[in-house]
């Protein structure tokens, strides 16, 4: 973990360019829709562009893992520690989840104040949302490394991913706006489950509900993930 966190802040400028990314989505994009439309739009769609920056910053721990096993040709290396393989696996995850905080953590708290819960116990459970969807989302980018046989392909996959994620979920749009044909894969994208956990903190109900949705996804592609960083490390 401590060596991905590192690799994050070997470039000065890369959170800085993350939230500076992160605030035009947010004060250009979000702003502009909110004026066409309504001013509870902005707060409506506000929250997607933190969880964009957390899907970039994930992006980048599979990128990593790919220039390991590729370019650098340091996989063999590294599974030589003396460490269970496992652990270490699973090390790489929490890394990128890691990672993938630290990139958000000031627009988290920037939708956190908009929200209105900069100062409230739900902080911790927008810091928790974030977490959650960064773990699925990094799995998944371990397990494309894995089968991506380029840095082209990777991108390919990655982009189609992000595709998915961004524009078949209830980021700009509720579920129902879609056409009946494609509602069932807008209501069961993990993008969709996040955004929901994070609209609900704005409300007075509980958002433990919303939140535990997210948790089997999440692990799985993380399992996901772990399993396939095993595999290629044997071939």
């Amino acid at each position: 973990m401590e060596r991905d966190i590192r690799i994050l802040f070997s470039d000065t400028f890369l959170v800085g360019i993350m939230f500076a990314n992160f605030c035009i989505d947010l004060f250009v994009t979000a702003a502009t829709f909110s004026n066409l439309i309504s001013s509870s739009y902005f707060l409506m769609i506000a929250p997607g562009s933190n969880f964009l920056t957390a899907m970039v910053a994930a992006f980048q721990s599979g990128r990593d893992v790919w220039r390991e096993k590729y370019i650098k040709d340091l996989a063999s290396y590294l599974f030589t520690l003396p460490v269970p393989r496992r652990l270490f696996a699973a090390s790489r995850v929490a890394g990128g989840v890691a990672r993938s905080v630290i990139a958000t953590f000031p627009g988290t708290l920037v939708i956190s104040y908009l929200y209105g819960i900069l100062f409230s116990p739900k902080l911790v459970d927008a810091f928790v949302i974030v977490g959650l969807f960064s773990l699925g989302i990094v799995g998944l980018s371990m397990a494309v490394s894995a089968f991506a046989s380029s840095i082209e392909v990777f991108a390919t996959v990655r982009s189609a991913i992000q595709l998915y994620l961004s524009f078949l979920s209830t980021i700009f749009y509720p579920a129902s706006l879609f056409p009946v044909i494609v509602q069932p894969i807008v209501e069961t994208n993990p993008m969709t489950w996040a955004m929901n956990a994070f609209r609900s903190l704005s409300g007075q109900g509980s958002s433990l509900g919303p939140i535990a949705i997210l948790v089997a996804p999440s692990l799985a592609f993380a399992l996901l993930g772990i399993g396939c960083y095993l595999w290629y490390a044997r071939l």
